[in-house]
Parts: structure tokens; sequence; C-alpha cells
């Protein structure tokens, strides 16, 4: 089971996140809604992983906003603040724009991350003509980094091949 603080998230969010069954919520200056949800997925080296989650509720184009960035990223750091375990990052793959949405989210956190504090694992594979996109991030605190990492590559190699 994660731990977050709430008001340490929205200390550091530019949009107020509220907490509803379990997932985070916001909503933008344009009213857009926004979830964000965690689901424990599993075991590597020894640590829980667990799949971020974000989803726009209303399916419609919107602008750039750098508050959604920042609000993402408020949560994420906050997981990583109070947790020891592993984030998991799989790229929807609904609409064939998984390319697009993995080079996004890495693009937000290692241009936000603390340097030196985090390590990033990547993969990609095409299943039945789709690509899958999935990372794993790991604070380089966690003690069990070089088994984290081992059996995300090894696990990663035997998708990729098959």
């Amino acid at each position: 089971m994660i731990k977050f603080s709430l008001p340490a998230i929205n200390n550091a969010s530019p949009y107020e996140i509220l907490l509803m069954d379990g997932d985070f919520t916001f909503c933008t200056d344009l009213n857009i809604h926004y979830s964000i949800s965690f689901t424990e997925e599993m075991e590597l080296g020894g640590c829980s992983s667990y799949q971020i989650i974000i989803r726009k509720i209303e399916d419609t184009h919107s602008p750039h906003d750098p508050k959604v960035e920042a609000t993402i990223l408020a949560i994420v750091n906050e997981f990583f603040r109070s947790n020891l375990e592993i984030l998991l990052y799989l790229c929807d793959t609904t609409d064939g724009r998984e390319a697009s949405r993995n080079r996004l989210f890495m693009r937000w956190f290692e241009k936000n991350a603390e340097p030196g504090r985090f390590t990033i694992k990547q993969a990609h594979t095409e299943i039945e003509g789709q690509g899958i996109y999935i990372a794993i991030i790991v604070e380089n605190r966690n003690p069990k980094l070089k088994a984290i990492t081992d059996e995300f590559e090894y696990a990663a190699a035997n998708l990729t091949t098959k």
C-alpha cells in the first residue's frame, strides 16, 4: 500500500487536487478534468511496482498547459517522497499515439527531476501491430535498485524477443 500526503501535493501543485475514490483529480483553467491513479503491479527485484494511470476525462483536444505537467509531477514527486517503490509507466495504445505519450512523459520527468536522483529503464515492443512502451522509474536511494533494474531488463529482453 502506497502512502501520500494530499497537503504536500497541493502545496507543490498549481491546480487544486482532490482525492476521490482513491484517485487524484483536478480541473484545469479550461475546465478539463484529469484523474491520476496508481495500481499495484508486479514485484521487481523484491520491490512493489505501481503503475501510474493518467486519464483526461473529457475526450477533447486541449492546448498545451504547463500547469498540467506541474500538477502531475507534484503527484509523482510525492509518490517518491513518501514511498520507496517502483513507478511503472505503460503508455495507452487505444489511439495509436503511445509513442508521443511516451516521449512527452519522459521529457516532463527528465526535465524536472533532480539530477542523479532516479534511474529510468525503458522498453519497447510491438504486439499485434501496436507499439508497447514501458518504463520504470526508481529512486537511486532504493537499496534494491540493482536487483530491480536487472529483473526489468531481463523481462524487457524476453518481451521484445517474443
